[in-house]
């Protein structure tokens, strides 16, 4: 992309990235699925215009191969806290599509977004001059401060796998102090810690402030997409700004300066490529074979996800509990989407369907069941089969007890990994606010 064309492909991003947000918030499919990644590639292809119209060529295109590695890699990143949040448990995911590889590609091209996000925001922000010099008092960095790093790395990094609810924040950050000391010595021109040595943290304030921004982005449009990720984090279950936690958004500037200590780490070993041209050979051979190890990494990760994170798949009307077969298909024929029939008043339905008014009552209490954050038709089986069949019965449970009741309800040997006691906490919590908002309007109806 040059100077001249990024105008026209600023506006082309512009105007896709508005296509999908309206059609996603109207529930348009497959985009309402995929609004994530409907927003996020447009927003990409924003930054490198706004990037290519200062510099005359922005870092995708202008380095193909810089890109595809930092697409891939990006993704290979991801699937490491993913690995470790099936410890962690501090987020899960809902209404993925039903089939298995489409899921697993759509879930690794949204992983493959993470890096060009952090670097494309710090570019963007060093091209239009926001933070590009910081000067600050020369670091003076020691062996033993560098040994000292690495041990708070593993430290980082282990206590949170030994004590998750307590000790779950310093996994952002640990690999930082893992990356930073070797990449200090193996390639300092790449090293935050060598930008400190030399009193310059310009990068770093990028990285800090393009992080922040970029995280609040993310949050946002995960909370405009069908398919989602939802939080549980222990403690901070309650204050939200969209999905996130407000403490949660302090973890993104950390995060981004582990993705450029990462990723140029892999690069001073030849494994990663990166922007600028370096003098030695391409290790073809080397890259070929991390390569193929991060993709075996990957799918081992995606399958272990289907266990530990993934709770609920795109619910279909023929899966809704309690609707009868002939009427499920009858409106599965016409193209309804639980999502639809969520929102019909039990009178529309009856009419449908040809039905009774009190019968289509209960079975809009199933869809809306089915629909409320993201509990999807398998999970509302197994809270029909523990007793509950709509949203007023599920917001008078206890949560932990509820819980309880589920993981004994499973079939004998089943291993009771899905819901997990946080998830019910949402489910019930959510329930609560649905519950209250139905009764405002009653009660002013009653006045």
């Amino acid at each position: 992309m040059t100077s001249g064309r990024a105008p026209l492909v600023a506006a082309l991003a512009a105007l896709l990235l508005g296509l999908g947000l309206g059609l996603g918030l109207r529930g348009v499919e497959p985009v309402a699925t995929w609004l994530y990644l409907a927003c996020w590639y447009p927003t990409l292809l924003l930054m490198a215009a706004l990037i290519a119209r200062r510099e005359g060529r922005d870092p995708l295109t202008n380095r193909p191969l810089h890109a595809l590695s930092l697409f891939a890699w990006s993704a290979v990143f991801w699937f490491f806290f993913e690995l470790v949040n099936w410890r962690l448990s501090n987020w899960y995911y809902v209404f993925v599509p039903p089939r298995r590889l489409e899921r697993w590609i759509g879930i690794s091209l949204a992983f493959a977004t993470v890096l060009p996000a952090i670097f494309l925001a710090a570019r963007t922000l060093e091209t239009w001059g926001v933070v590009r010099r910081v000067r600050s008092a020369p670091l003076v960095v020691t062996r033993g401060g560098l040994r000292l790093s690495s041990l708070f790395g593993v430290v980082f990094l282990v206590l949170p796998l030994i004590w998750p609810t307590r000790f779950y924040p310093l996994v952002w950050g640990a690999t930082t102090l893992l990356a930073e000391p070797a990449l200090y010595r193996r390639a300092p021109r790449w090293s935050l810690i060598a930008d400190l040595e030399r009193g310059e943290a310009g990068r770093i304030a990028r990285l800090l402030v393009g992080g922040a921004a970029i995280g609040l982005l993310w949050e946002l449009y995960n909370s405009f997409a069908r398919s989602r990720w939802i939080y549980t984090v222990p403690g901070l279950e309650e204050l939200k700004l969209f999905e996130m936690p407000l403490l949660g958004f302090l973890g993104f500037p950390i995060f981004a300066l582990e993705c450029w200590s990462v990723f140029h780490l892999l690069a001073s070993y030849g494994i990663s490529t990166p922007e600028e041209r370096l003098d030695r050979p391409i290790q073809w051979a080397r890259k070929a074979a991390t390569a193929a190890l991060g993709v075996a990494f990957g799918v081992g990760v995606l399958i272990g996800m289907e266990r530990y994170t993934i709770s609920s798949t795109t619910p279909s009307v023929v899966e809704v509990p309690g609707l009868p077969p002939a009427v499920a298909f009858r409106l599965a024929a016409d193209g309804a989407t639980p999502f639809q029939l969520a929102r019909a008043s039990a009178g529309e339905l009856a009419r449908t369907v040809g039905a009774g008014v009190e019968e289509a009552a209960c079975w809009v209490q199933a869809l809306r069941l089915v629909t409320l954050r993201g509990i999807g038709t398998a999970n509302a089986g197994r809270l029909a089969g523990v007793g509950i069949r709509d949203i007023r019965t599920l917001a008078i449970q206890d949560p932990d007890s509820l819980a309880a009741r589920l993981r004994t309800s499973r079939a004998v040997g089943a291993t009771p990994t899905r819901p997990t006691p946080a998830e019910v906490r949402v489910w019930v919590r959510a329930a609560l606010k649905a519950s209250e908002s139905e009764r405002r309007p009653a009660a002013r109806r009653e006045r």
